[in-house]
């Protein structure tokens, strides 16, 4: 009887140290955390130019495509100062106009002063051969030289005028500066009135929403947020024992607590480059003569690969859900 009991505890002793065995072995190869948390890309929504909301097109919780309108500001004031833009724009063109012509009258008025210049010029050549044989007086001779003289100060003046005329004119067509100018301004008038419709960006859901019609916005101040549903991952903080072994790439397990009966697939993405402590708003000081030695968690991203017993999104993920990660690093 003795010997029966004994070979019993016995059996059962060894059979309690092979499943305990067994466990840290597995616990050691399939390092688990509760310390897990769903996460996703959140978008902060704020318009580009400021003024009243006059129609709001989503509400909480709703789901919006990218390039939807979410809300509409006030576009009046917009359209005003882009009709004074394009006003603008046509004073410039008719100023460029303006500017051409003047620069065809200063060429059109040298020419007119280097045909009379010729002409001075030709008298003066007579002149002189006609004062050398005393066939003209001195007086006369005298006028051909004022008048060639002032003929060449006319040629200089008019292309003095010319440059003048030119430099205002500048470039021609579209490359004149006042044009360009007129142009980009017109183009920024444009621009805010297209702002004036807040447009999706991304596609997801509308969460954190309390703006309202009539309410005042302020340019790039947030309104409210999208949640995107393109990506999807686990922020799970593990122990510092826990990382020896794990690498990207090895395949995981998620349980999600609001959906204890689903197992989702993943894989670790990274490993983090800093614990937790490392990057909080007060550090630890651990040269301040207190230190107590603490296991460190650090963040390894874990990407949820696409899973197949869910297909019509009944349950969907949640942005902070808690979760359960187990990964398998005898890969």
């Amino acid at each position: 009887m003795r010997f029966k009991r004994f070979s019993a505890v016995l059996v059962f002793s060894l059979l309690s140290g092979v499943g305990l065995i067994q466990y840290l072995s597995y616990k050691d190869s399939h390092p688990s955390t509760e310390d897990a948390y769903v996460q996703a890309h959140i978008v902060n929504i704020a318009s580009r130019v400021s003024g009243p909301v006059i129609k709001l097109h989503v509400s909480e919780n709703d789901y919006v495509n990218a390039g939807d309108v979410l809300f509409e500001i006030d576009p009046s004031v917009f359209d005003a100062i882009v009709q004074g833009a394009s006003a603008n724009y046509e004073l410039a063109t008719q100023s460029t106009g303006a500017s051409d012509a003047e620069v065809g009258v200063a060429k059109s008025t040298l020419e007119e002063r280097k045909v009379s210049l010729s002409r001075a010029k030709r008298a003066l050549e007579r002149a002189t051969s006609l004062a050398q044989t005393k066939l003209i007086s001195e007086a006369e001779f005298d006028d051909a030289t004022a008048t060639y003289a002032e003929a060449k100060a006319s040629v200089a003046s008019a292309n003095a005028d010319l440059r003048r005329a030119e430099s205002e004119s500048g470039a021609k067509g579209e490359d004149n500066a006042r044009l360009r100018e007129a142009s980009a301004q017109r183009t920024a008038a444009e621009l805010d009135l297209a702002f004036t419709k807040v447009i999706a960006p991304v596609s997801g859901w509308i969460t954190n929403l309390s703006l309202r019609e009539g309410a005042m916005v302020i340019a790039r101040r947030s309104q409210f947020s999208i949640v995107e549903d393109s990506e999807w991952w686990v922020e799970a903080n593990f122990k510092e024992t826990d990382l020896k072994s794990m690498r990207p790439g090895q395949q995981t397990t998620i349980e999600v607590d609001m959906y204890p009966d689903l197992t989702f697939q993943g894989h670790v993405e990274s490993l983090g480059a800093g614990s937790g402590a490392v990057f909080s708003l007060l550090p630890p000081e651990n040269a301040t003569g207190n230190w107590v030695k603490v296991t460190q968690r650090f963040p390894v991203r874990i990407s949820i690969e696409s899973r197949h017993d869910d297909l019509d999104e009944i349950r969907p993920l949640r942005v902070g859900a808690s979760a359960t990660v187990t990964v398998d690093v005898r890969e």
